[in-house]
């Protein structure tokens, strides 16, 4: 009985031991991130089985998502969506669970709120860390590989509460960029003849 015991509070030991683990790998990744300032990721997106790259301009929670059909700018309050093939543009003020759907770096703060975090399957060159969602929360499961070396998020995976899988593999990163706050606000001089549908 005692062996049994003791075997059991080994194993939690360990699954709290790998919880510490993974989230110390996420905040050092975070940390990272942070230090770059300004970033310019470029990346592919997997989902509905196709592909397609875009990049991504990042200053803290500010975003624009270049995908050439379709650009987003976000400005921490506003969200502009322009899609190209109907020439169109809606204004919205998304909630945060919809930014963060948005967002495939939004790990930086949402990992620490609505998830459990624990060691997934590493490799040589990357850690795997697997984020379960609680009730609530924007996705089901997230999965993060992170680049030993750099540090910086290789591949992460998003798993939707419907089953809907998407994946971003990031191919570049440029740090220490130069943005305006125009950067990430939509300007209608740039596109003239767009319908702007103001969804607020």
């Amino acid at each position: 009985m005692k062996k049994i015991l003791l075997i059991g509070m080994m194993l939690v030991a360990a699954m709290v031991a790998c919880a510490q683990n993974a989230t110390q790998l996420l905040d050092k990744s975070a940390a990272t991130l942070r230090a770059a300032g300004n970033v310019k990721i470029g990346f592919t997106l997997e989902a509905e089985g196709g592909a397609s790259t875009g990049y991504i301009k990042l200053q803290k929670q500010k975003f624009v998502i270049n995908m050439g059909g379709s650009i987003t700018w976000f400005d921490g309050k506003t969200m502009w969506t322009y899609v190209k093939s109907n020439e169109e543009v809606n204004v919205t003020t998304p909630s945060a669970d919809a930014v963060a759907k948005m967002n495939p770096y939004a790990f930086l703060s949402f990992y620490k709120k609505g998830y459990t975090a624990k060691m997934g399957k590493s490799t040589t060159k990357e850690h795997e860390m697997v984020l379960t969602g609680k009730q609530g929360s924007p996705f089901k499961k997230v999965v993060v590989r992170i680049n030993k070396s750099t540090r910086y998020p290789s591949v992460i995976t998003m798993t939707s509460s419907k089953g809907d899988v998407t994946t971003i593999r990031c191919n570049s990163f440029l740090k220490n960029q130069k943005y305006t706050t125009a950067t990430f606000q939509f300007n209608k001089k740039n596109y003239p003849n767009v319908e702007v549908i103001d969804l607020r």
